[in-house]
């Protein structure tokens, strides 16, 4: 099924009642949010090598969630605000080179779990 969320069930996702960083969400711009949601989208294809779809309410993985947590760490990681957050500031992370060097870009440790994507260790038993 064909991707189709947008900034709306984002919003909703980051909501007060549902989420604790609705306050951190909210305090970026529209055209900020909407930037980080588009290259969160890439960054997941990209890392999941295929293109990513609407969950089905069944569905244990959620590509959707995975995109809007990457979005939040794609905001964190580039957009600093100065001045009471009244102008966004683009600045480079210490770790830009890190985004680089695996599969060229880094996924926000959660969106890892909603891919699940999690690093297992395998040992076998004595």
């Amino acid at each position: 099924m064909a991707y189709t969320k947008t900034i709306t069930d984002a919003n909703a996702y980051f909501a007060a009642s549902s989420h604790v960083r609705a306050l951190d969400w909210a305090n970026y711009t529209t055209d900020e949010r909407t930037g980080a949601l588009t290259q969160a989208k890439r960054e997941i294809e990209l890392f999941i090598m295929r293109d990513v779809e609407d969950p089905a309410a069944s569905d244990r993985f959620r590509d959707d969630y995975a995109i809007f947590e990457q979005a939040m760490f794609i905001l964190d990681q580039t957009v600093r605000t100065i001045n009471s957050q009244n102008s966004a500031q683009m600045i480079e992370t210490a770790d830009t080179n890190e985004r680089d060097r695996y599969y060229g870009v880094t996924l926000s440790p959660i969106a890892q779990k909603y891919l699940a994507r999690q690093r297992l260790r395998i040992s076998r038993g004595s």
